[in-house]
């Protein structure tokens, strides 16, 4: 058995090597030079099979929709790591941060909906109502500039947390540090993980006067969807943001902490990282399976889908990112409008990306595979870039 020291040892070791993973988005790109081919279905092909011959990843799903209408619905490389099943375009992957925006959404219906105001605070300490989260998940050792966090400033990234200043690392790498510092023998539960950071860590900024990209804030709305809606997140979503654009709630689920519990319809996730165990302390295991307890952070990055139901999501909701972060109006209906905006996501063994063109073009791309090379950019910038060409190439 490990000592004490041997897991905070390796649980540094899995935080370094996570630094660079997480998401983000903005409103312009630089785009690769458009491919030969003006047939979108033969240039997406040749884009993504080249794809996933540079990257190393083995599977790989794209969806394009316009003004409702699948355009391109594709699954590449194959499902099993012997590479003998071909991906069918329904296959499941993990979403990474991809899945913000739709916790965005589902927090602006409840604003819509009258169930919660963007100003009210999220933690409540007794004297700042209307607020959400039960005081018991603070302590004395909670900064007193907790309470004064809104609704809004997680939607946009002002909570006050900044993972700069702590090595580029958010919470979610972090639980097997949860769980020794509380002595649990069981994966910390999404409750241990606010009550602990809430408490070992001060804000780094007082709400609302900074913008830091925080996976921390969006578990956090999570928790606000379910006491607001008094269903759980994933129910909620799938009733009132997906379910009602025609996305069959098999193709938005929660993710498996274990690699034995994976969907079938999940490929195996190319990844060489690896960290201590939340399941079985003491031991060192791959990043996805049981390094961390997914379903803390659906709403932040471990909910799994489909390209198509993300595409789909894409020509409905606002995607309003700038520099890496959500933006205020993230999630708002477009009620028939376009918007020029992404999303990227990357988490061990995935890259997505979900997308918005001006001309109406929806798209999202899920891989099974994400650049984990320090300091090195992912893979969704220059595949991004290839498919904006690709699309404009066709005329659509």
């Amino acid at each position: 058995m490990q000592t004490s020291a041997t897991r905070n040892a390796l649980a540094c070791a899995l935080i370094s090597l996570l630094a660079a993973c997480g998401g983000g988005g903005g409103s312009s790109t630089k785009s690769a030079p458009p491919p030969v081919s003006t047939d979108i279905h033969t240039a997406v092909d040749q884009i993504m099979n080249a794809t996933l011959a540079s990257t190393g990843a083995t599977a790989a799903t794209i969806t394009i929709i316009k003004n409702g209408n699948v355009i391109h619905d594709q699954g590449y490389g194959h499902l099993d790591a012997a590479g003998t099943i071909a991906l069918p375009a329904s296959a499941l992957m993990t979403t990474a941060s991809i899945v913000k925006p739709v916790t965005a959404a589902a927090v602006q219906k409840l604003a819509l909906t009258g169930k919660l105001a963007l100003g009210d605070h999220v933690f409540c300490t007794g004297s700042n109502a209307p607020c959400w989260l039960p005081a018991n998940l603070l302590s004395s050792n909670s900064d007193a500039r907790a309470g004064d966090i809104t609704v809004q400033e997680l939607i946009s990234h002002e909570g006050g947390w900044d993972i700069s200043l702590h090595g580029n690392v958010d919470f979610d790498k972090q639980e097997s540090v949860v769980q020794s510092a509380l002595g649990l023998t069981t994966p910390p539960a999404r409750d241990d993980d606010i009550r602990y950071w809430m408490a070992a860590r001060q804000l780094d900024f007082a709400p609302g006067t900074k913008v830091a990209y925080s996976n921390f804030g969006y578990l956090l709305l999570g928790r606000v969807v379910e006491l607001a809606s008094g269903t759980s997140y994933l129910q909620y979503v799938q009733s009132q943001v997906l379910g009602p654009l025609g996305v069959a709630s098999t193709d938005f689920a929660g993710a498996a902490s274990l690699l034995a519990n994976r969907d079938p319809r999940e490929p195996n996730y190319v990844t060489s990282l690896t960290g201590p165990s939340v399941f079985v302390p003491g031991t060192t295991v791959i990043v996805t399976n049981g390094a961390i307890n997914a379903p803390n952070w659906v709403a932040a990055s471990t909910a799994i889908t489909t390209s198509k139901a993300m595409a789909t999501f894409a020509g409905s909701y606002l995607i309003q990112t700038n520099n890496g972060v959500d933006m205020d109006q993230d999630g708002q209906p477009l009620n028939g409008k376009t918007n020029n905006g992404y999303h990227y996501g990357n988490y061990p063994g995935t890259t997505s990306i979900v997308r918005q063109l001006p001309s109406g073009v929806s798209y999202a791309v899920l891989m099974n595979k994400s650049n984990e090379a320090a300091g090195q950019p992912g893979y969704q910038q220059a595949l991004m870039g290839s498919l904006d060409s690709a699309i404009a190439a066709a005329g659509l």
